[in-house]
């Protein structure tokens, strides 16, 4: 019999049901990814939720975008009721079905929990929250011996290398923002 661990083996988060849609069983959910392809096209679909440890697997009949949400029809839940029920599952997907990327971009399981080092050598801390701005991502990473929160933006500019393989990476450190100051030149 396989465990959990198994079950969530090579499986991505990229959504989580948020609210029900309507009456015919719909639901609503917030895409953890800005792919939107990633959401658009889901097939097959494992719903896991982590609080109540509960499963399901599904096939995903319909997919509707909705403002910065998307509505999912899927097979197995037929009513208001049923789709109530799902709120707080978060939808998994096989990382195999993720469109590739190339070597310059990532997805942010790929960077979360990421060790973070100065050019120098220095530790920083952890990759915690991914933050985005529109102009470019922002990496928030806490250091847990300070108990301090550094932001880098994610740009080529700061990033001075991404070992996604590796989860680390080397960032410039920002002068101003280690001084203490908001003074910038």
């Amino acid at each position: 019999m396989n465990s959990l661990s198994n079950l969530l083996d090579n499986k991505i988060s990229v959504a989580k049901i948020v609210n029900s849609h309507g009456v015919h069983g719909e639901v609503k959910i917030v895409p953890l990814t800005n792919v939107k392809d990633v959401i658009t096209n889901l097939e097959e679909v494992l719903l896991y939720n982590t609080s109540t440890r509960n499963f399901f697997f599904s096939k995903v009949l319909q997919v509707k975008p909705l403002n910065k949400f998307f509505v999912l029809n899927l097979r197995g839940i037929k009513d208001m009721d049923e789709a109530k029920k799902m709120i707080g599952y978060e939808v998994f997907i096989d990382k195999k079905d993720l469109p590739s990327l190339n070597s310059e971009e990532y997805y942010w399981y790929e960077i979360l929990d990421s060790e973070v080092y100065y050019e120098d050598g220095k530790y920083v801390g952890k990759v915690e929250e991914i933050i985005q701005t529109g102009a470019n991502d922002v990496i928030s990473i806490k250091n847990i011996e300070d108990d301090k929160e550094v932001l880098i933006p994610m740009t080529d500019h700061y990033i001075v290398e991404l070992k996604k393989e590796d989860k680390s990476i080397i960032v410039k450190k920002i002068e101003w923002y280690e001084n203490g100051t908001n003074q910038t030149d």
